[in-house]
This record gives structure tokens, sequence and C-alpha cells, in this order.
């Protein structure tokens, strides 16, 4: 059960801010519309707040590329075997969160993932329960490989697993555990290299991960692997050549958006394996079904590779060194990409392998002549505490609080990249993964409750609202679907069921509702502290209300979203519009609950938006907005 009693010092940090002369005459107008008897006084004294959005002129576009999701190489569930598409249930879902880019391989993961063994094979001759050989229409780099799986339309959505003996040319060799038969051009792939995880699987590749992208009109956001490469008898080893790393990325280049026409080497790696040319991966491309180039603009160099549990992390001097080189390698086979390094999110914070070196500017100053922009991870809190700290009032608070502590990071960060980087150059931030981390649980409940859902609506919207100064140029939430805990979908591999998790429902309600012109606004609101939780440092100053306006490009519609991130309180605000008359009648969707722990994994959707309305909006009104809840108000404007 969880404990929602307060903690020692959270109450104490509500207290009525002090406010400039220009606000006394608004806060008479609050008084008036709350105060009718002394307890209600009271109340509105300590819990009333104010809203004012200025629609005359707009403070900045909306950057779409904002609106991003990471979806795993393996896991997810969205792919189906059966009909070489993404599955149409599950595209259902997805589309109402419209994500515009799309990140893969995904997380840790991408330090481990060879993205040549998600391409595979193709059956050259039908193939039946019984056989001892398959023909493939190449000879597979397979050395200690024993497990491979045969995929062909109509089959399950994860083909069939099958052993085998040795690779001979171009056949596998003593085939065991073919249960049923398969037609000449099934496609055949690995399952995994010695040294990867056991539940490696290669049903969903490259290319499907890019047809899926197409089809959704998302653009593509690609994460190199950094940490492994691939020894001379073919297993994952964090000890590979720099070179090899190099023209694996180079060839993945090649292979995304070369041209079969383009004859340039890429040459040989130290461990003597020849990645041949340009246009030879190019026309593997084709081959698959995919004449035309991909053009795939965003490129990142590994993942959190500053972090002991990182497979291959490193220090920062080493990481600025080889980031160059991967760098020259992508760009000589396509200028046009953009590639960006890992980043910490502490903004003066070392590497687990530096002793002294901070790692954001030592990076910064070695790669500023080559970079395009810089990775952040946001996730606040994440904390290694016990799992059963994840349930109470203090974890919570951390929660509401961690927007607050992500972007004084981001602005420290940015103003360090000002002061590393050569003059002139333009270094973006890009958000490729976002949310909480409750490091000691493997339980949904932790990672998927209203609490998170807040935390990613409350993050979201500040960069909407101040990504343009920050110069952030996209953000992807982790992760848009799968079988993990952290997933916004959540599906099963058993069952195929789908489960739509808090966080679907917040994030749905941004991508659904914020307009093209984001519009200045100001809240003046109680206040709460928090206390030290993992990354959130301790704070007594944290507005218990934030707010983005946006109005639509021809001026009719004005939407107005609203986060309560107080655990226990509803707080009344008064809102006001300088430059917009709204009609009276004005529709409310709420996404909130009982409790913030609720989630949706037990029966759903307990957690899901609850649709309203109210007919008393003018220039000036006031409304409640209940405890850790997301409210949208849409309004229309007076003819």
């Amino acid at each position: 059960m969880a404990d929602f009693s307060p903690a020692p010092d959270f109450k104490q940090g509500f207290y009525r801010r002090r406010l400039p002369r220009a606000w006394l005459l608004f806060w008479i107008f609050l008084a008036l519309i709350f105060c009718g008897s002394q307890g209600a006084a009271q109340e509105a004294k300590e819990k009333v707040a104010a809203i004012v959005v200025d629609a005359k002129a707009p403070v900045t576009v909306l950057n779409p590329l904002l609106f991003g999701q990471n979806l795993l190489f393996a896991g997810n569930g969205l792919w189906s075997d059966r009909i070489n598409a993404v599955d149409p249930e599950g595209v259902k879902l997805v589309k109402p969160l419209a994500p515009t880019n799309l990140r893969f391989p995904g997380g840790g993961v991408s330090d481990q993932y060879f993205w040549e063994d998600g391409l595979g094979h193709r059956t050259t001759a039908p193939v039946s329960p019984g056989d001892i050989s398959i023909p493939l229409d190449a000879t597979p780099a397979w050395d200690n490989v024993l497990k491979a799986r045969i995929m062909a339309p109509g089959s399950n959505s994860w083909g069939e697993p099958f052993n085998f003996q040795k690779v001979a040319g171009n056949r596998l060799q003593g085939v065991i555990g073919l249960k049923r038969s398969y037609p000449q051009g099934s496609m055949v792939r690995l399952e995994r290299r010695p040294g990867q995880p056991d539940w490696f699987s290669h049903t969903f590749g490259i290319l499907e991960f890019l047809k899926v992208t197409r089809s959704l009109g998302a653009q593509a956001i690609i994460t190199v692997n950094y940490g492994t490469g691939l020894d001379r008898e073919g297993r994952m080893t964090t000890g590979a050549s720099l070179s090899q790393k190099v023209k694996r990325a180079a060839a993945l280049v090649a292979l995304v958006n070369g041209n079969a026409g383009d004859s340039r080497p890429l040459g040989k790696d130290e461990e003597g394996h020849d990645w041949r040319t340009v246009g030879y991966w190019a026309s593997q491309r084709a081959v698959l079904g995919h004449l035309q180039p991909f053009r795939v603009r965003y490129w990142e160099v590994g993942n959190e590779v500053s972090d002991q549990s990182e497979t291959g992390f490193t220090d920062a001097a080493r990481y600025a060194s080889d980031f160059v080189a991967f760098v020259k390698g992508m760009k000589e086979v396509d200028p046009a990409i953009k590639v960006g390094a890992v980043g910490l999110n502490f903004p003066r914070g070392k590497g687990d392998a530096d002793r002294v070196r901070e790692w954001n500017p030592t990076v910064l100053q070695t790669t500023g002549h080559y970079l395009d922009f810089f990775i952040l991870h946001p996730y606040y809190p994440a904390s290694g505490t016990g799992k059963d700290l994840y349930n109470t009032r203090t974890w919570f608070a951390a929660v509401m609080a961690g927007t607050h502590q992500a972007m004084l990071n981001l602005r420290e960060i940015r103003s360090i990249i000002k002061a590393t980087v050569p003059p002139g150059r333009e270094v973006g931030l890009a958000i490729t993964e976002y949310g909480i981390w409750p490091v000691a649980s493997k339980d949904a409940r932790d990672y998927s409750n209203l609490a998170a859902a807040l935390y990613d609506a409350d993050l979201l919207m500040h960069l909407i609202r101040e990504g343009a100064d920050l110069g952030i140029i996209l953000a992807a939430s982790w992760n848009l679907h799968g079988n993990n805990p952290t997933a916004a979908i959540s599906y099963n591999w058993n069952t195929g069921a789908r489960v739509l998790r808090p966080q679907y429902y917040a994030l749905e309600l941004l991508v659904k509702n914020v307009e093209p012109q984001i519009l200045k606004t100001q809240v003046q609101a109680p206040v709460f502290a928090t206390t030290l939780m993992g990354n959130v440092k301790p704070r007594a100053d944290i507005p218990l209300l934030t707010a983005l306006a946006s109005r639509s490009q021809d001026r009719s519609r004005l939407t107005l979203l609203v986060l309560n991130r107080s655990l226990t309180a509803p707080i009344q605000a008064a809102i006001r519009f300088q430059g917009f008359t709204p009609r009276p009648r004005a529709t409310v969707q709420t996404l909130g609950g009982s409790n913030p722990g609720d989630h949706n994994e037990d029966k759903a959707p307990t957690v899901s938006p609850m649709a309203g309305a109210l007919d008393f909006a003018a220039p000036e009104f006031p409304f409640t907005f209940q405890p850790h809840s997301l409210t949208v108000l849409t309004f229309q404007a007076q003819p």
C-alpha cells in the first residue's frame, strides 16, 4: 500500500511568494472570487495561483521534432513477420502519438548491436522439416553461431528458431529443429553472437525499422555501436579495433543513405574484414526491397558511454578522440548527415572512467569542430535506493521536482557549450531519451504510473516553451512499444494483448492539443520543497503549477495546458488572457488519479483522460486544478 503521509519538511515548503506591485490588483480579483467566508479566505491565501496568457503575439513556433519516441530492435512487438509490416492493431495505437522521430536500436543495446546481423540471407530452395542443410543466397559471416531463425510471410510473428552445426560456403549444415515447411526466398537470420545477451533476436532489423519510420511519416535517429565489435572468431568483444567500429558505422550509412553506383571503397579493418564499397551496401538494400536511399539525417555515436553499466564504456578523452574518427568516416560516405556526441546530464560531472576530467567540457573541447549536436538523457529522479522507496511521498515529490532539476542542468550545459565550442559553431541539444528511473525496481508499476506520466508531460512542456532558447533540436521519449516496464504501449508476447500506460495518455494530450504558436505565459503559484533524491537536489522553491499556452495558426483556437505538481492539494487559479477573448464554453481534459502511483497494469485504464466542459470562460475567470494532474483547456475565440 502506498504511503502518502507528509514528508517532514514538505508542508513547510508551501508559502505565498512575494509579488511585484503590478500583481496586487490581480490578487484583489482573486480574493473577491474565492473569499466567501473566513475559512475560504484562508484556503485562498494558501492554495490560490494566477496564470496570465499573453496572446497578442507568439513567442516561438512549435518544433514538431520534440514529439519523438524510442523503438527497440528486439522485444518491441510492433512488427509482424506474418505480413512483413507493422502490426495493424499496434499501429492504430501508435498513430495517435504521431511520433515525428524514432530512435533505433535503443539504449544500452546500441553498444552491443551489429546491424549487419539484422539483414539476413534468403533461402535459394524450399525448406522442409527434416532437412539437414539450408542453402542461402550468399555465404554468411556466422562463425561460432549455432542458432538462427527462419521467417516467411504467413508464419508466426517471430519466425521459427533452429540450430545448426556449421557454415559451409553458402549452406548451413547440420540443421536441427525445423517443424514446418518454408518456400524459397524465406529469410534466415542469426539469433545472436557469442557474448551477446541470451534474449537477442534479429526478427526486427534496421530495414524493418526504417520501413516503420517511413510508414509513420517520422524521421529516424540511428545510434551506431561505439562499445563493441567482433573478434576474428565472430564473438562480441569490447577490444575490437577503432577501425572496425568506424567502418561498421560508415557501412551502415552506406546501406541507409548510399547509391548503388557508388564505387568508393570502405576498406579493410585491423581484424582483416573487408567492408567492400558504398555501392555494395546500397545494392544490398535494393535487393531487400528498398531501391531508394532513406536519407537518414540524425546519427549518434554510442549510448551513455560515460557510464560503467554501458558495454564498452570509456573515459572522456578517448571517447572524444574516437568520436572525431567516427564523424570523418561516416561523413566521408554522406556529408549531409548530422552526427551527435554523448553528453552527461550532470553539467560538470565526471564519467565513471574519469578521475580528473569533467566529461562535458572535455568532449566538447575535442569535438567542437566536428559534432553537430550533443546528446542528453534527462532521467529525474534516477535512484538506486531500495524498491520500497518508490511508493513513498518522498519519491513522488522528487518526481514532481524532476523537471525543475532537468531544466537547471540543461541551461548550464548550454552555457558550457557556448563557452567551449569554437565561435560560429552551432551545436544543438538532442534529448534522445527521457523519463524517470527507479533503478532498484523492475516493476512496471514503478516506471509507468501517473507520476511518471506527469514528469514526461512536465519536461516536454518546458522543452516546447524553452527549447528554442536552449538550442534543443529534438526529443524522444523512452520508449514507445514493447514488453519492458517502461513502454508507453505495453505488449504481452504470450497473449498479444496491449495496455496503454499513463505516459501514453500524457504524451497524447500534448501531441493532440499543443498548437503551432507558443504563447508567453506567466504563472504565479505556491511552492513546495524536496529533499535530496538521487540526482534531484533539495530545493524549497519549486512552483506547484506550470503552464503552456498555444494558439492555432488562424488565431481561432487557444489551448492552455496546466500541470499541478501538488501531491495532495487542488490549486485554485485565476486565469487571465491578454489579447484573446474566449467564448464562454470551453472543453476540459484531465489526466489524474487518486494517487500519483496509480497505474494501468492490473486493470486498464485506471489512468486515462477524463473529458468535460465549462461554461464560464472569459478574459478573466477562476479554475481549480486537481492534485497531481495534467489539465488541457481548449478555448474558441469570440467572433
